[in-house]
């Protein structure tokens, strides 16, 4: 796959001049640092760490290639239900064949998928290539399997003579299924990759835990090390966590991809505003309160960087509660676009008045949404525009896909009972595989919840018996140094107290680093806005920092005592 990913680089010479060479040249780069650095620097560097490094952007630069072309994958596959429920009500209608396939082509909204179907359009508009030789050139270059079948089955359909209409007919079904399948197959691989992360992060928070806990033997520099070198592996292995997570799972957005913004994401705009105010505030508050005031000097500065950050929950709490107005609305969507088909159907195809008559109808909180697509339809200055901003304001991606399907369609005197019917469908089968999915990422969120804590108490368990144990060692000197048949001398060693303290920053930096991380794979998972990864967040940072504050006092104490 790495060869075929190179072999389909549409421009190797920018990709060899642009992205691996500077790669390569930035591995270089980090790698010699820990040689360079002690000349400006009078410190010592591991050159283990840099090596490391290094060797990572030169990796990446060699898997470029095939990260974009697995990338390109999911996106296709994550479209191909949408395109094949798109491609249907357009067969119904009279549009032909290449009329259909340049109306596809055009759409942004398809991403690498509308790539692939705008050089069918290209080949056999522009450049006068039959469409079923186009289908299979298309075919053998496509990175999706489900597209380069599809494809192959209807360049042989073609050349057997079969209707264009009666094989999408046939292939919807067929498509969809695939579709369903690999959607529950990729929900099955998340518990799999959770199950995996979980051993993988047991095994690194053991090599910290050893690094922190047996710094008298190994010395402050090795223990740096075992710190830098977990808390990298950490932050690496979730971010591959990410990573397969994005490649394996279909691309099903709650919201709309259209690039404009309606009344809903103009309101998270706002509420996003003000929680970043509110953050500066506290946050500049405290901070200087610290300096002026001794009873906040005795707050940990975990807590004052918690409590400086929490207000960013308000606009992920904000974004969850119209998430959940986008899954009602969607539910109502399908009881009001076979309602609209039908009486379209009756009225002789004369969408405004059906709609005008399903607007003084409730549909909960789709109905305002309704009444306002009745309003810009009155206008009669651009019905497209209208249909486009009904899904727009309501923020769904399915919403707004649905209602650009029915509109082509209809335009093009296809059957609205029909096209409604179709749509109406698939949305629903859609819901239901959203619907498992968003049980499986429940279980997921109460999984990183419990690994947050147990990272944190693990760690700053081993970094409160460890200080303490340093503590003792440079206030008693050696214990075996007046047994004279134990030479315990060369093994030994102290911490530097400064050391422990920079520690535990980075440790804390580290965690915070990990909250997000697992806040933003949640929000992957869900398919939701990027601001409700503070939702996750927020709470993942308190874990850590209550559970930093609370373990430091409870041993601190029980050592003392």
């Amino acid at each position: 796959q790495l060869r075929i990913a190179y072999r389909n680089l549409e421009n190797p010479k920018e990709f060899y001049t642009k992205i691996l060479a500077p790669s390569i040249l930035l591995g270089i780069i980090v790698s010699i640092l820990p040689f360079i650095l002690p000349i400006f620097v009078p410190l010592r560097f591991n050159p283990i760490t840099f090596i490391v490094g290094g060797i990572i952007p030169i990796f990446l630069g060699v898997l470029y290639p095939y990260i974009s072309w697995k990338n390109r994958e999911t996106e296709i596959n994550g479209n191909m239900h949408f395109f094949i429920t798109h491609l249907r009500v357009l067969a119904i209608s009279d549009l032909s064949l290449k009329d259909i396939i340049n109306t596809l082509g055009d759409k942004p909204v398809y991403k690498s998928l509308g790539e692939e179907i705008k050089k069918i359009s290209v080949l056999s508009t522009q450049w006068r290539y039959p469409l079923a030789k186009t289908f299979h050139f298309i075919a053998v270059r496509t990175p999706s399997k489900i597209l380069k079948d599809f494809l192959d089955r209807f360049s042989q359909s073609l050349d057997s003579g079969v209707e264009h209409r009666e094989f999408i007919e046939v292939e919807q079904h067929a498509v969809i299924e695939e579709y369903k399948t690999m959607y529950e197959t990729s929900n099955e691989n998340i518990l799999i990759l959770n199950e995996i992360y979980v051993s993988l992060l047991i095994a690194i928070i053991f090599i910290m835990a050893m690094g922190i806990v047996l710094p008298f033997i190994m010395g402050a520099e090795t223990m740096s090390m075992y710190v830098y070198l977990s808390s990298f592996l950490i932050l690496v292995s979730e971010g591959l966590l990410l990573y397969l997570i994005k490649a394996i799972l279909p691309a099903d957005e709650i919201w709309h991809k259209t690039g404009e913004k309606g009344s809903m994401e103009q309101e998270l705009t706002k509420t996003a505003i003000s929680s970043i105010v509110y953050c500066i505030i506290i946050g500049v508050g405290l901070f200087l309160g610290r300096n002026l005031f001794t009873i906040l000097q005795q707050i940990p500065l975990e807590i004052i960087i918690m409590t400086s950050l929490t207000p960013l929950i308000l606009v992920g709490i904000k974004t969850y509660k119209l998430e959940e107005d986008i899954f009602r609305m969607e539910k109502n969507f399908l009881g009001f676009l076979p309602a609209l088909g039908s009486i379209s159907t009756m009225k002789g195809g004369k969408i405004y008045e059906s709609v005008y008559y399903l607007s003084r109808k409730d549909y909960g909180v789709l109905t305002k949404h309704i009444r306002n697509l009745y309003k810009r339809l009155r206008t009669r200055i651009n019905d497209d525009e209208a249909w486009q901003w009904f899904g727009v304001d309501t923020g769904s991606n399915l919403i707004q896909r649905a209602s650009e399907m029915f509109r082509e369609a209809t335009f093009a005197a296809a059957t609205p009972r029909k096209v409604a019917g179709m749509i109406a469908e698939n949305i629903r089968k859609i819901f239901d595989l959203r619907r498992k999915k968003l049980a499986i990422v429940n279980t997921t969120i109460a999984l990183f919840g419990g690994i947050t804590f147990g990272i944190s108490f693990a760690v700053y368990v081993s970094l409160v018996i460890s200080k303490h144990l340093n503590d003792i060692m440079i206030k008693t000197g050696d214990p075996f140094k007046n047994l004279s048949q134990i030479n315990m001398g060369a093994l030994l060693q102290t911490v530097p107290p400064d050391t422990y303290a920079s520690i535990t920053m980075i440790i804390f930096i580290v965690l915070l680093i990990h909250s997000f991380l697992m806040a933003f794979t949640i929000k992957t998972l869900r398919g939701s806005h990027f601001l409700i990864t503070s939702l996750f967040f927020i709470p993942f940072a308190w874990i850590v920092s209550i559970t930093s504050v609370i373990v430091e006092n409870i041993l601190s104490g029980y050592f003392a005592g």
